[in-house]
């Protein structure tokens, strides 16, 4: 059995341990284990830092509304997931898991 993910976090940093490496995030930065720092906008890096914290678990898409007020709409929560897609060097980092929600598979 795998050791417990570490998460550490504060407004400006987040670092999550995943099975893969290590997840660093700061304002407006992502580094994924092995790729070069990412520039992600502040919507994708919001939906980013919570599939970050819930360390692989599904998150529904309900939740993720509730957690990101700031995204308005389900519609507006879609195209934050899409662009975060397109900003990582392989859009199946971020898994939708039908009717349940999404993931981060790292």
């Amino acid at each position: 059995m795998e050791p417990p993910a570490e998460v550490i976090a504060d407004d400006q940093f987040l670092r999550v341990k995943t099975a893969s490496g290590v997840v660093e995030m700061t304002t407006n930065t992502v580094t994924l284990p092995g790729c070069p720092p990412i520039r992600l906008a502040p919507g994708p890096m919001a939906v980013m830092r919570v599939l970050a914290r819930a360390q692989g678990a599904v998150i529904s898409r309900e939740h993720l509304l509730r957690m990101l007020p700031q995204c308005g709409s389900a519609h507006g929560l879609e195209m934050w997931i899409s662009r975060l897609r397109h900003a990582l060097p392989e859009a199946a980092v971020v898994q939708t898991v039908v009717k349940r929600g999404y993931r981060l598979a790292l």
